[in-house]
């Protein structure tokens, strides 16, 4: 009987692997930041293009009804397209960036919420953000928007960045 025990939780297991949390990567397209060489402050930062339509790739996990989404990490790196040869670009123009995610749909009762922000890194060519523990599965459901807010004076010249957004889905 003992030996059988260790071969029923096997087989009761054998169904599990799709209900393990999971995660889904996407990338964030190179954007521009306009630099100038008159200092001034930052305006209409960081469009951050994320799509956050994660069902196609949920329903390739066929992992069943998911319980919630958090987004687990989101980094920004700089780029070689805004370089000419002697450039060397870094995020010392930022003093913070915060980043929200809200519902397209209208009439929608969800709030704007904040997911992920970044203070002060310095001359780094890589911002990793602090996340935040916020489901954001009704969003996903209703169709959401991804907006960011940030603070800082204008680069002395163009800046381009790509990045990726880590987001973890759980399954029931």
């Amino acid at each position: 009987m003992a030996a059988v025990r260790p071969l029923i939780a096997i087989l009761l297991c054998a169904g599990c692997s799709d209900l393990i949390d999971f995660d889904i990567s996407q990338p964030v397209p190179e954007q521009r930041v306009q630099g100038s060489p008159l200092p001034g402050p930052l305006t209409a930062i960081f469009p951050l293009p994320l799509d956050l339509d994660l069902s196609a790739e949920i329903q390739k996990r066929d992992s069943g009804p998911i319980d919630s989404i958090t987004i687990k990490s989101l980094s920004l790196s700089i780029t070689d397209t805004g370089r000419p040869s002697g450039d060397t670009d870094d995020w010392a123009f930022v003093e913070s960036v915060r980043v929200f995610v809200k519902s397209s749909k209208q009439g929608s009762t969800l709030p704007r919420v904040e997911i992920a922000n970044v203070a002060m890194q310095g001359a780094v060519t890589t911002l990793e953000f602090e996340v935040t523990d916020v489901n954001i599965k009704p969003y996903v459901d209703e169709g959401s928007v991804v907006e960011s807010e940030g603070r800082g004076t204008l680069p002395p010249d163009d800046v381009t960045y790509n990045g990726t957004a880590t987001f973890t889905v759980h399954p029931l």
